[in-house]
């Protein structure tokens, strides 16, 4: 409703407006218009995304969710301490997805050498009742930090899906790397 509403209402004053204005600041109005929709759907699509992988986060006994597009990092409480994770730069390679996968340690003490496992594929379904598909696994690991709190990304190669049809992330089973 509300949504609507703001839609007559800018339409309404670009008609009022372009009875007074001149076509140069008419056309300006009209662009600066389709910016703002463009920019009100991008944002509808990424708090939909929020929403989803929170659910999702809430839902999860062992490890976190990560959707593509939610562009909001997610928490884990690890043995390392809690990690905040999101993911960012993907892109299409000629064997799938590639992906930066960034730990952030929320602690005061840099983070050791550990070890993981990232889970992809795709979710049908609603969030309430969902299925994963088509999932894959691997491992991963990361060089101890020497900086406290901890910032580390790690690029993955997610082999055997596009980043269209890549619909989660999932991070779990972080270990510490026994040190001799």
């Amino acid at each position: 409703m509300t949504r609507r509403y703001l839609k007559l209402l800018t339409a309404a004053s670009v008609l009022v407006l372009s009875a007074c204005a001149p076509q140069s600041e008419v056309r300006q109005m009209h662009q600066s218009v389709s910016t703002l929709n463009n920019e009100m759907t991008q944002l509808k699509k990424e708090t939909v995304k929020i929403t989803q992988q929170n659910a999702l986060n809430a839902k999860s006994a062992s490890g976190v969710y990560l959707l593509p597009g939610a562009n909001t990092p997610a928490r884990l409480n690890s043995q390392l301490g809690m990690l905040r994770m999101s993911v960012s730069n993907i892109s299409a390679t000629a064997n799938g997805t590639q992906a930066t996968l960034n730990i952030h340690g929320e602690s005061n003490t840099a983070l050791p050498s550990f070890t993981g496992t990232v889970e992809w594929g795709q979710l049908q379904g609603t969030t309430e009742n969902y299925q994963e598909v088509n999932v894959q696994n691997q491992q991963f690991s990361a060089p101890a930090s020497q900086l406290a709190p901890s910032d580390i990304a790690i690029p993955l190669t997610l082999h055997g899906i596009t980043p269209e049809q890549l619909g989660f992330l999932r991070i779990h089973d972080i270990q510490p790397l026994l040190q001799d």
